[in-house]
């Protein structure tokens, strides 16, 4: 017996996606998105010390010197051979900006860490400074977003063609739009807490993309079979069914796959690894985002359209 209505009470899940992603929308108008250096171009320098430091209070310290937005990790390196391998702290210093730093700006950052008692060592051969040019940060956020579209493109056809039974337009593009409510939600949780936005987000957006199109696949599928089955049925009580026969697959693999992933984003914490931290955070978001969609939206969406085109004929 079905205790709960999907198809009924669409309007609230579309009510409650609609709202989250104005205030996003609201929040980016007013703070706008933070790019890292990889998207918006700046300067990378990675600087070895002596031991363990602060990458935030590094991050504070050099923003008041700069008075320009940084962002700071540290990670450890290994290097020679594995009978003698040396382990070096390496602060990685990230400026973004439109024109690299300067020279004398570069000194400023040294000088800084020197005065405030970070132990750097200045002389070392594994400190590195690199440029980014701003067309090279647009480039390769541009091929990023290329890349996100060709995915979204080739699901689009995939669905239209494997589910042309119902109607595999309006299933594909029910399908698309909840893979675009995924990303949006990713990118509104990186603009609420200032995150930078970097290769690694999009990385992140492109694996969950494969991962809430095979929630909506399965909850598809199970309609389809469904609407052969029981064809004295209304669809509206096929896709209630089937979204009831496929939600503890979901709700279990969403569990297990958050349980790995929340594990990952504790190990890069306690680790501090950044790349990481970002890739796992972004994981977390996108598959609670993704779970959301292929139960409440994806479906619900198609039935709603289908039923449109329904009363159209009728009417017509």
């Amino acid at each position: 017996m079905i205790k709960f209505d999907f198809v009924k009470n669409r309007k609230i899940f579309f009510t409650i996606s609609i709202a989250i992603l104005l205030v996003f929308l609201s929040l980016y108008i007013i703070n706008g998105a933070v790019l890292d250096i990889t998207f918006r171009g700046g300067t990378r320098m990675s600087i070895e010390c002596g031991q363990m430091v602060d990458a935030n209070l590094a991050a504070v310290k050099l923003e008041q010197a700069l008075n320009k937005k940084v962002n700071t990790s540290v990670m450890e390196t290994v290097s020679g051979s594995q009978g003698a391998a040396k382990k070096s702290i390496m602060l990685r210093i990230d400026v973004a900006s439109e024109t690299p730093l300067t020279p004398d700006e570069e000194q400023l950052v040294e000088d800084t860490l020197v005065n405030e008692g970070f132990p750097v060592i200045l002389g070392s051969p594994n400190n590195e400074v690199a440029s980014i040019e701003p067309s090279i940060g647009r480039e390769t956020l541009s091929k990023g977003l290329l890349a996100v579209l060709i995915s979204s493109v080739l699901i689009l056809i995939y669905i239209a063609w494997r589910f042309s039974i119902m109607s595999g337009l309006s299933a594909a593009v029910s399908a698309v739009i909840a893979l675009i409510h995924d990303c949006l939600m990713m990118l509104g949780v990186y603009v609420a807490f200032r995150i930078p936005f970097n290769d690694v987000f999009i990385a992140a957006i492109l694996t969950i993309i494969g991962y809430s199109i095979n929630d909506t696949i399965i909850i598809y599928d199970r309609i389809r079979e469904n609407a052969r089955i029981m064809q004295k049925s209304d669809m509206a009580t096929i896709v209630n069914v089937s979204f009831w026969q496929t939600l503890s697959r979901t709700v279990n693999t969403t569990v297990t796959t958050l349980i790995a992933v929340i594990t990952l984003y504790i190990f890069a914490t306690v680790n501090n690894i950044a790349s990481l931290m970002g890739f796992s955070l972004s994981l977390v978001i996108g598959c609670i985002a993704g779970t959301y969609s292929s139960v409440f939206i994806a479906a619900n969406l198609w039935h709603w359209w289908r039923s449109m085109r329904m009363k159209t004929k009728t009417s017509g």
